[in-house]
């Protein structure tokens, strides 16, 4: 998701450097009674990493998705060795159980038009309310991108140094601008905007992977699923 966005929509050079000295090493989880990132297509990793960890009883399973995934192994052959059948016949029925093991589910087809006509919906006013708009949702999510741009000077007042720092649209200040306007003023905007972002299709993917740490950490108990849900008049 965020490839797409600084690798591809508006290319950031600091990002693709930083994205291009990364070494990705991913490892297979189970899913829990929060997880639904099957219903979002994030269960199973197809790109994005060079090399994929799937735990079995002799070890891991790895996957390699890069060319230098390649050579990674290729230059530490001693910690590696060729799967053997009952190896992958394992790796195949730990991801069978895997996906039986998923729970939660939630329908994202049409989830962004769901979202357009339900910008007036009491949904938001209603969980507005309960939020404390302390902004750990963003914290937290790992598609969360929001940054701000800051300029520090330096004791002596002639130097110093202009820089990003992570930022949260929850937070008020962050739709605030010169002459103190303020786009988003209110909570149930600024709320209404986050679950617009996560719902919203960025290269054809849903925003949101699916792990629902906003909910397991948020102080409020709001459930992202479940406002989802009413959005969609399912709850």
């Amino acid at each position: 998701i965020l490839d797409s966005i600084y690798m591809d929509e508006t290319p950031d050079k600091y990002y693709i450097q930083r994205r291009k000295s990364s070494f990705v090493i991913g490892v297979s989880c189970t899913p829990d009674e929060y997880c639904f990132c099957k219903s979002v297509g994030t269960s199973y990793a197809r790109d994005g990493f060079d090399l994929f960890l799937h735990e079995i009883s002799r070890g891991y399973f790895v996957r390699i998705g890069s060319e230098r995934g390649y050579e990674m192994i290729n230059d530490n052959e001693n910690l590696f060795e060729d799967a053997k059948l009952e190896d992958i016949e394992e790796f195949k029925q730990n991801e069978r159980k895997r996906m039986e093991a998923f729970k939660l589910e939630l329908n994202v087809s049409g989830i962004q038009d769901m979202l357009d006509v339900s910008y007036e919906d009491p949904v938001w006013k209603e969980t507005a309310d309960e939020c404390f708009g302390c902004g750990t949702c963003n914290l937290v999510c790992p598609t969360c991108r929001c940054y701000d741009v800051v300029d520090y000077v330096g004791l002596s007042l002639k130097s110093g140094e202009r820089v990003r720092r992570w930022d949260s649209c929850m937070l008020r200040k962050h739709g605030l601008v010169a002459g103190g306007l303020n786009f988003r003023p209110t909570r149930v905007e600024r709320l209404r905007n986050r679950f617009n972002c996560k719902g919203s299709l960025t290269d054809g993917s849903f925003s949101c992977v699916g792990c629902e740490r906003c909910t397991i950490y948020c102080p409020a108990d709001i459930n992202f699923v479940e406002v989802m849900k009413k959005v969609r008049g399912e709850l």
